[in-house]
């Protein structure tokens, strides 16, 4: 199954987004984490090609797509994803968020619940205490150095991310980092700054979350799980924080399982 890329105009500009599927199933929407594309889901599109009409957007400020107008915030992002759903004419849809993404996909639903059906939610992100006094070194923004010791660096936060991750990912997320520039370290920011247990409790259509047990953000699923009136939860064994990818199969397995069921 071909992934095919196109653009959506906004108020801001374009956002730049890869497609899939059949126009007979339901839309799912897929929204990325930090500071990867929509290129972290073509696996998982072929994937789920037979079941869904795909639609993977590059987050506002991420990969091609232009960045929405003043600060990054993740309920700027939220609204930056509808207007490029109203680009495409698409109404009600399923969404599936992936950290970043899962931050988007929680504010998008809770602030428009008529347009989503159903949510999915890998890895959603409540910070503890340690990973937040973690997250502004992690995410900081690396001054250039002619010596290419910035590259170095953020290559080797990527290693670090998920031991499983294969060579070839490192090397498009490294690249993806440094081209985000400041834009890294404000989405992070944006992500510390959401009140995501606001969001969630405020949920109202049947939501699925889960990660990988390797997951940084795995700790925190079972309190995140806590605060849906209509939620599930499942772990992947043994699956870092780039599980989309490396678990390509069982992530396809429990979308396919919990979607069609919940779609209108």
């Amino acid at each position: 199954m071909t992934v095919h890329r196109g653009y959506a105009t906004v108020s801001f500009g374009q956002v730049h987004y890869r497609c899939a599927g059949t126009g007979r199933g339901p839309a799912l929407v897929l929204l990325h984490q930090t500071p990867s594309t929509s290129a972290m889901y073509e696996d998982l599109m072929r994937a789920l090609a037979g079941d869904f009409r795909l639609l993977a957007p590059d987050t506002p400020g991420m990969g091609l797509s232009d960045p929405v107008e003043g600060r990054m915030t993740i309920d700027a992002l939220a609204n930056g994803i509808v207007e490029f759903l109203d680009g495409l004419g698409i109404g009600r849809c399923c969404v599936f968020g992936h950290h970043t993404g899962a931050a988007i996909a929680t504010q998008l639903a809770a602030d428009y619940p008529e347009r989503v059906d159903a949510l999915a939610l890998s890895g959603p992100t409540l910070i503890d205490a340690a990973l937040r006094a973690k997250l502004p070194e992690v995410s900081a923004t690396l001054p250039t150095d002619v010596g290419g010791a910035h590259l170095v660096q953020r290559w080797r936060h990527i290693l670090r991310m998920d031991r499983d991750v294969p060579l070839h990912i490192a090397q498009r997320e490294t690249l993806n980092a440094i081209a985000m520039g400041d834009r890294y370290s404000a989405a992070y920011e944006a992500v510390m700054a959401h009140d995501v247990e606001r969001a969630l409790a405020a949920l109202t259509c049947p939501v699925l979350v889960f990660a990988g047990t390797r997951d940084v953000l795995y700790p925190q699923l079972d309190a995140a799980h806590a605060l849906l009136a209509n939620g599930s939860k499942r772990e992947i064994d043994a699956a870092g924080s780039l599980v989309c990818e490396t678990h390509c199969p069982e992530v396809a397995a429990l979308l396919r399982e919990f979607f069609p069921a919940k779609a209108a």
